[in-house]
């Protein structure tokens, strides 16, 4: 007898293939796109230092709009590649679940092949053959269908391992499409919120400089008032810290909450010194300055607590209370994706870089507040201040 099943050649190849050149021609375009949002990124970095004038301003909203638009592109993009991905590996699930099938089929062949005599005796058996040649060949036949069994046996238990792999690579494909999917909605936002910002800005300034000026001067001085007021009830705060209370510095207690350039420190900095927007000369947080729409991230495991606005302060920002006592602040934002009470692990998304409240340009406000010393503070100007006894940030980070 002999046993031929088509058992390894695949059943969606030319399928598989196809997609694989599309998800290629996907990650081309990825590239590309990334390669054009550097260009954005710097339009927008020197737009936004020129922002002296109206005119200067509206150029500056152009710029963050079109680098947005361009995120929400790329992020399209992304989702149209795991699409793909994800159709690629159902198809090669079922392709290795029809193989199985089919050395099923085979295996169960083998075995009928086997033992389809296996009650004769060993005599009869050996007398059915005219010659001991017929014998001995049909001996030598069944060795090898039972090295046969043993390979199949060994293929089949690799393609269902195969098989387990690509499932969780499923699953994992199919989370990173719904993350991608509330990235770009957080985009469309992101974009939403700024065009909203620039046609009010327009609508209140009526397209006329001097009143732009005089907006602006009105701005500049509520935000030196609210500086004033959050120095001095902080400083008092700062003060009264119980020493015992406070996490020893060490390290990689906190992970870095977004990426970019270190803008400005902690304490009485440069900027502080030169600025009228610091009268007391302190800076109780870290700046770092990356793209408009960068993300940002929980600096480690914990609880949101407060989700608020300060519009001539930190804007749109979001505390989190940790395990260990500490409070991390993150501030002028341009969108917030977490709700208070939401707990949270390091490095979850919580929300986007923006330049919203006393803002020079796109950057995270970054505050430690020292364990039970966090509140916040309804403002008559600036919405509700976070306020507490401020640490070095430095003494957490890696």
């Amino acid at each position: 007898m002999l046993i031929i099943l088509s058992i390894a050649l695949p059943v969606f190849g030319n399928e598989i293939d196809d997609l694989k050149k599309e998800i290629d021609q996907r990650a081309r375009e990825i590239q590309e796109l990334k390669e054009k949002e550097v260009e954005y990124k710097g339009a927008a970095t020197s737009a936004h230092r020129a922002a002296d004038t109206l005119e200067d301003v509206i150029l500056d909203f152009n710029a963050q709009i079109r680098k947005v638009e361009n995120g929400i592109i790329i992020k399209k993009t992304e989702i149209s590649s795991i699409n793909l991905e994800i159709k690629r590996t159902e198809l090669e699930i079922l392709d290795k679940e029809e193989k199985i099938k089919r050395v099923h089929q085979y295996i169960a062949a083998i075995l009928r092949e086997i033992y389809k005599n296996s009650d004769e005796q060993i005599a009869e058996f050996l007398f059915k053959y005219e010659n001991f040649s017929d014998f001995f060949n049909q001996v030598e036949y069944r060795e090898l269908l039972q090295k046969d069994l043993e390979t199949q046996l060994g293929d089949i238990k690799n393609l269902k391992e195969k098989l387990e792999t690509e499932k969780t690579d499923l699953d994992k494909q199919r989370a990173e499409l719904k993350s991608l999917k509330d990235e770009l909605e957080n985009k469309n936002s992101i974009l939403d919120y700024e065009k909203n910002r620039k046609e009010n800005l327009l609508d209140e300034t009526r397209n006329q400089e001097w009143k732009y000026k005089e907006l602006l001067k009105t701005t500049v001085e509520k935000q030196e008032a609210i500086q004033r007021e959050i120095f001095e009830l902080e400083d008092k705060l700062r003060q009264a810290i119980d020493a015992a209370s406070i996490p020893a510095p060490r390290p990689g207690v906190l992970s870095w909450p977004t990426e970019g350039l270190l803008s400005q420190g902690y304490g009485c900095t440069e900027f502080a010194r030169s600025s009228s927007f610091y009268p007391t000369c302190f800076h109780n947080g870290i700046d770092v300055a990356a793209a408009y729409g960068t993300e940002i991230k929980a600096a480690r495991d914990g609880t949101v607590i407060a989700v608020q606005n300060a519009p001539y302060a930190y804007g749109k920002w979001i505390a989190v209370e940790h395990d260990n006592g500490l409070v991390t602040l993150y501030g002028h934002l341009s969108l917030q994706s977490v709700d208070v009470g939401q707990n949270v692990a390091s490095g979850d998304i919580i929300g986007y870089m923006g330049s919203t409240g006393f803002s020079t340009g796109s950057h995270l406000h970054f505050t430690v507040y020292a364990p039970l010393t966090f509140t916040t503070k309804p403002s008559s100007i600036s919405g509700t201040l976070p306020i507490g006894a401020t640490l070095d940030p430095f003494d957490y980070l890696p």
